[in-house]
């Protein structure tokens, strides 16, 4: 069937990406939101942001907060704040 436009229409849309490449900030990923994105038979479950595996959300906030507080913006805008 096509459309007016030429195109055809009831094809599906397929939607892939690389995560295991860090071309831009995806953040820390569970297993299971690793496994979503992904394809093929295997797929590396290691969080592209740093590498360790993370099996729940949790995980993942709390190696956020630990990013968040170990790089030296924070400790700069912390100081300039306290002092």
């Amino acid at each position: 069937m096509t459309t007016t436009a030429g195109k055809k229409s009831g094809r599906p849309k397929v939607r892939a990406e690389r995560i295991d490449t860090k071309c831009g900030y995806i953040g820390h990923m569970t297993v299971d939101e690793i496994k979503s994105r992904s394809f093929g038979e295997h797929v590396n479950v290691a969080c592209p942001e740093c590498g360790k595996i993370h099996l729940t959300v949790e995980e993942t906030e709390e190696a956020e907060a630990a990013t968040l507080r170990k790089n030296k913006r924070y400790a700069k805008i912390k100081a300039d704040a306290e002092g």
